[in-house]
């Protein structure tokens, strides 16, 4: 399956819910990235279970490995053979020296793009700054300039 089939697939799949697809498939959309490894889905936290009930019945749940700078409240991930894995995430946090700083999700930010549901770029430029991540806040600071 296509990384476009798989991401236009799941975007029907959450449709009811409130959620938005960001990280390096967002980067994929935007023309700033040839080959996503993942894909992340950005959801809100009382929307958190009921997605990963749905994904579940489609995917795999697969092991996270532990990382103690993320601090975020729900984390899961899919898998599927031939097809890329899935990251959910609700209730974003990340640990900064001694003090846990939290990033508030806002879908009515999110547009529908070829029947995907995408997250605005503004909104990863923070989520990359949060997790450390300055090639990609590079990137996006230099797409968001011009």
């Amino acid at each position: 399956m296509t990384l476009l089939a798989q991401l236009q697939q799941l975007s029907e799949l959450l449709k009811p819910y409130s959620f938005g697809i960001g990280g390096s498939c967002l980067l994929w959309q935007l023309g700033l990235e040839n080959n996503p490894d993942d894909i992340d889905v950005v959801c809100r936290e009382e929307d958190f279970a009921a997605i990963c009930t749905i994904l579940a019945g489609c995917y795999q749940p697969a092991p996270i490995a532990a990382n103690d700078q993320f601090a975020t409240r729900h984390f899961a991930r899919f898998s599927k053979q031939g097809q890329r894995d899935i990251e959910l995430m609700a209730g974003i946090a990340v640990r900064q020296s001694e003090k846990i700083i939290s990033w508030q999700f806002h879908p009515e930010r999110c547009n529908w793009q070829n029947d995907i549901c995408f997250m605005p770029a503004s909104d990863w430029l923070e989520l990359y700054t949060l997790f450390n991540r300055p090639k990609r806040v590079e990137i996006l600071r230099r797409y968001l300039a011009g």
